[in-house]
């Protein structure tokens, strides 16, 4: 199951995508970043689950965090059918602090927790959509 095509997005563990985030980005690589998961979206209807890693970022202005904000949006639908969890991997107070900003401006509608890990947002991430899948099975007669 192919995954948003963005430099930014790791397949390796599909239909867990591992995203990571730069130290820094220019407004038009944000963009760019969010244009592609919202092709991606238009024609994927599988379950998924993300692992968010922003372990690396330095600055997020506040514009991209607006921009980013207006991305989960505009990607709402598609996580509320498809994404099973986000494992969102955070190093500091500062990035939870910039989780939780994002997070006031549109608050997430699918299930979410923060790691200190990308090996522990992995495993949570697949626990998390392998519960989806089992739960999306037709009972045996």
């Amino acid at each position: 199951m192919r995954g948003p095509d963005h430099p930014w997005i790791d397949q390796t563990h599909a239909p867990v995508y591992v995203w990571r985030f730069p130290a820094s980005a220019t407004d038009e690589d944000v963009i760019a970043c969010c244009n592609a998961r919202e092709q991606w979206a238009k024609s994927a209807r599988h379950p998924c689950a993300w692992v968010v890693d922003l372990r690396e970022l330095l600055r997020v202005p506040p514009h991209q965090r607006k921009l980013f904000a207006d991305h989960l949006k505009r990607f709402e639908a598609h996580d509320v059918k498809y994404n099973s969890g986000s494992a969102i991997v955070l190093s500091n107070a500062w990035l939870r602090g910039i989780v939780t900003a994002v997070f006031a401006i549109t608050q997430p509608k699918f299930p979410n927790k923060t790691f200190s890990s990308i090996e522990e947002g992995l495993k949570w991430a697949a626990s998390q959509l392998q519960t989806r899948r089992a739960s999306m099975r037709p009972m045996a007669p």
